[in-house]
């Protein structure tokens, strides 16, 4: 048994590049920036966006209910180009967020930042919220650099509604989960998918709007995601986890052109989403049987390269 070091550095060691590199990478990796301020953006944004000046936006982004949250990132400290640069395309666009990425904020701008979350509370239908975020470079040993974000302001009142509605859609069973859907055929879909893959032997957790499939494979826990399924009928393919951005460890047979293909047809994607969901509604009975083959293989692919990375380590041992 041994025990690793976390071992911290600045974003130019992990990524050369502010716009070649991180830029990207985090618009492939929003869920990971909306885990550290409270709001589930989607996982794919729009980067380099051009705005009426000929300036360019970093990433702007989209919430849940489809509301635009503009994203601004930096490296260093942050300063006052990208905060108004941000903000005024947040008000041209009546965007509901600004977020605003560094790695270190200055003492005024937490000051302004806060300012304008206490003038967007007044004015909810027109105030826009702020967001600092502080990123730093992490890894564990050797392993593959990532983004550590923390928020340094945020607006209090939205993280408390968003929050409390997050605790309103917790349900305690799957039996309770159910009862979310809209529809019955769906409730009769999501039931017929879950209780059969629990039947197989796999494991699933419980969110507060959705329910995740999940299988043995190589990562830090020995478990690792196949799909989500919400209560909306939509489904979660986490394409970015299949190729080892969380873990470190990709998977090559669910990266391959042929897998990627044969998933876009099913789902319904363009073969460029990283952590692709489909639209509401999509699960239906009919599509049970194709839904829980794609998961099989999924799980089977996990299984063999589980398989190798032990035989590997057994042979290292030798």
């Amino acid at each position: 048994m041994t025990m690793a070091k976390l071992v911290f550095g600045r974003l130019t060691e992990a990524w050369k590049g502010e716009a070649s590199d991180f830029t990207p990478l985090l618009a492939e990796q929003l869920d990971s920036l909306g885990e550290a301020i409270g709001v589930d953006l989607t996982a794919v944004g729009k980067s380099e966006v051009a705005t009426a000046g000929g300036r360019r936006i970093d990433i702007v982004a989209q919430g849940e209910d489809g509301s635009e949250f503009v994203v601004e990132n930096q490296y260093g400290r942050g300063d006052h180009d990208h905060l108004t640069r941000g903000l005024a395309y947040a008000v041209a666009r009546h965007a509901r967020g600004l977020v605003v990425v560094a790695e270190e904020h200055r003492d005024e701008f937490r000051a302004l930042a806060q300012y304008l979350n206490d003038l967007a509370e007044l004015d909810r239908a027109r105030g826009i919220s702020v967001w600092l975020v502080e990123a730093k470079a992490v890894r564990i040993g050797d392993s593959p650099w990532a983004p550590l974000f923390s928020a340094v302001v945020e607006p209090n009142q939205f993280t408390a509604t968003v929050e409390q509605a997050k605790q309103a859609e917790k349900v305690g069973s799957l039996e309770e989960f159910f009862t979310q859907f809209a529809s019955s055929d769906m409730a009769a879909a999501a039931q017929a998918v879950v209780g059969k893959w629990v039947a197989a032997g796999y494991r699933r957790r419980l969110g507060p709007n959705h329910v995740v499939l999940e299988a043995p494979g190589p990562s830090a826990g020995g478990i690792r995601t196949v799909v989500a399924v919400f209560n909306d009928g939509r489904v979660l393919v986490p394409f970015s986890a299949y190729a080892g951005t969380n873990s470190g460890i990709p998977i090559e047979a669910l990266t391959s052109a042929e897998f990627r293909t044969k998933a876009d047809h099913l789902f319904g994607f363009n073969g460029t989403e990283k952590q692709a969901r489909t639209g509401q509604g999509w699960l239906a009975p009919h599509r049970v049987d194709d839904l829980l083959a794609f998961c099989v293989e999924v799980a089977g692919a996990y299984k063999l390269a589980h398989a190798a990375a032990t035989d590997g380590e057994s042979t290292s041992n030798v």
